[in-house]
């Protein structure tokens, strides 16, 4: 019986080769290149996404921009003496002609120094005696595009007291000034003199001051 000892069988592992640059080709010039254009492509794409934003957040504006424009409520106040129809009547109408639903807070017609809140308070006071017409409400309504609303028909009168009154009106109508302030769906507000002049834009009807006051 041998008293040697085996001992272990020792495999030597091959060497693993290292390279020096590994984080580059060898060619100092070839590296230098490839990492100015990696750059010059990042900034492009950098620029590209930066302008690409600009453009959409452009395009958002300008999209709101349109809806707004068409849903721009505006009033125009008409008045006559003579119906469609031929008939001799007194008639007061509130026309939208914008492009969008108006939301009338209020309404005032300046006349002989004198402001009324309501239509029928002015016809009132130019005299005494029973006369009538009719009225309709404009205030805290909305008007349509396009609608035309009539806010006052008064046929003209049999009797003496109310044919002075109604050739009053008939008179002082071209000097009566009217007055609103109102509203859009994307509650804009405005206030107007339902004339040719552009509506003035506010924050809102309820702190509005009539145009022209000081």
């Amino acid at each position: 019986m041998s008293d040697e000892t085996e001992s272990p069988l020792m495999i030597e592992a091959p060497e693993t080769a290292h390279n020096a640059h590994a984080h580059g080709t060898g060619h100092r010039w070839f590296d230098i290149v490839m990492a100015v254009a990696i750059l010059l492509v990042s900034a492009g794409s950098l620029f590209v996404s930066l302008h690409t934003g600009q453009t959409m957040e452009a395009l958002v504006k300008e999209n709101e921009r349109l809806v707004r424009a068409q849903s721009t409520p505006i009033l125009q106040f008409d008045s006559g003496n003579v119906t469609d129809s031929g008939e001799r009547a007194l008639e007061f109408t509130i026309t939208n002609v914008g492009t969008g639903p108006a939301r009338v807070m209020w309404t005032k017609l300046e006349s002989g120094g004198k402001t009324y809140g309501e239509l029928s308070e002015f016809v009132n006071d130019t005299g005494t005696g029973q006369i009538t017409y009719t009225t309709t409400p404009i205030n805290q309504s909305v008007l349509s595009q396009g609608e035309v609303r009539r806010i006052l028909k008064w046929s003209y009168p049999a009797s003496k007291d109310g044919q002075k009154r109604w050739e009053t009106i008939d008179r002082i109508r071209f000097d009566a000034r009217v007055q609103a302030c109102y509203c859009s769906v994307f509650n804009e507000c405005w206030l107007s003199n339902m004339a040719a002049d552009l509506p003035q834009p506010v924050k809102n009807c309820a702190k509005a001051e009539p145009v022209g006051a000081h």
